[in-house]
C-alpha cells in the first residue's frame, strides 16, 4: 500500500511538471531607446568668466594724440539666460540663438593724482549657430553674430578737477566655438569660448582731453539647456 501511494504521488508530480512545460513562456520585452534629434526650441542658463586687454589713448580736445597711453585689464564673472532654435539636417545642425549676460567686468589703473575705471555690466547677442554631430548626442559648433553692451568709464582726480563719467552704448560683433552634449532627451550641457569686439569708444573730459578705447572681450562659459 505504501509503495502504491509513493507511485501515485510520483505520477501526480510528473503530470504537474508536464502541464507547466506546456504553458506559454512570456517573452522578455526589450526596452527601446528613442533616437535623439537636435531639432526644436530650447532655453537655458549659463555662467562664466570674461576678461579683456584694453588701452586708453589720450587726445587734445578736438586735436591729435597727446602721447599718453596706458594699458589695463578688466575681468569678472557673469551669469545669464539664452533661448534658441535648432534644425537638424542629417549630421548638420543649423540654428539661431539669443542670450543676455549680467555681471561686472571691470578694471582700470592709477597714475599720480588720477584714477581711471572701465566697466561692462551686461552683454547681449543674437547669433547664428552651425554645428556637426560626430555622434548622435554630441554637437560641435561655431557661432557668430551681433553683440550689444553699455560701457562705463570714469576719470577721478584728487586735484580740483571735476570727475567725468561716460556711459556709451555699443553694437559690435561676437564669434565663438563650443560643444554641447545631450544628458537626457530633454536636457543638454554646453561649454563655449566667445570673443566680442565693440570697435572704438571715445569720450571727452572737459578742459582736459579726449580718451579712446577699443574694448574687446573674451569669455569662457558653461550652460544647461532644456528642449521643448
Amino acid at each position: 500500500m505504501k509503495r502504491t501511494l509513493i507511485c501515485l504521488a510520483a505520477l501526480a508530480c510528473s503530470a504537474v511538471a508536464a502541464d507547466a512545460a506546456d504553458l506559454p513562456v512570456k517573452a522578455v520585452r526589450s526596452v527601446a531607446v528613442s533616437p535623439f534629434a537636435w531639432s526644436g526650441f530650447y532655453a537655458g542658463v549659463q555662467g562664466g568668466y570674461a576678461w579683456s586687454q584694453d588701452r586708453t589713448v589720450e587726445f587734445f580736445l578736438g586735436g591729435p594724440p597727446t602721447g599718453f597711453t596706458h594699458g589695463f585689464r578688466a575681468d569678472g564673472g557673469f551669469g545669464g539666460v539664452h533661448v534658441g532654435y535648432n534644425h537638424q539636417l542629417d549630421r548638420l545642425v543649423v540654428g539661431l540663438e539669443a542670450d543676455v549676460d549680467v555681471g561686472p567686468v571691470n578694471g582700470g589703473f592709477n597714475i599720480p593724482f588720477l584714477r581711471y575705471d572701465a566697466r561692462k555690466e551686461w552683454e547681449a547677442s543674437v547669433r547664428g549657430r552651425l554645428g556637426f554631430t560626430p555622434t548622435e548626442r554630441l554637437l560641435l559648433y561655431v557661432t557668430g553674430g551681433l553683440a550689444f553692451t553699455e560701457l562705463k568709464y570714469r576719470w577721478t582726480s584728487t586735484l580740483a578737477v571735476p570727475t567725468v563719467d561716460a556711459d556709451i552704448s555699443k553694437t559690435g560683433w561676437t564669434a565663438g566655438v563650443g560643444g554641447e552634449a545631450a544628458l537626457t532627451n530633454r536636457v543638454t550641457a554646453r561649454l563655449e569660448y566667445r570673443y566680442s569686439d565693440f570697435g572704438t569708444s571715445r569720450f571727452d573730459w572737459p578742459d582736459v582731453g579726449s580718451y579712446e578705447q577699443h574694448p574687446r572681450f573674451q569669455s569662457v562659459r558653461g550652460g544647461i539647456s532644456v528642449r521643448f
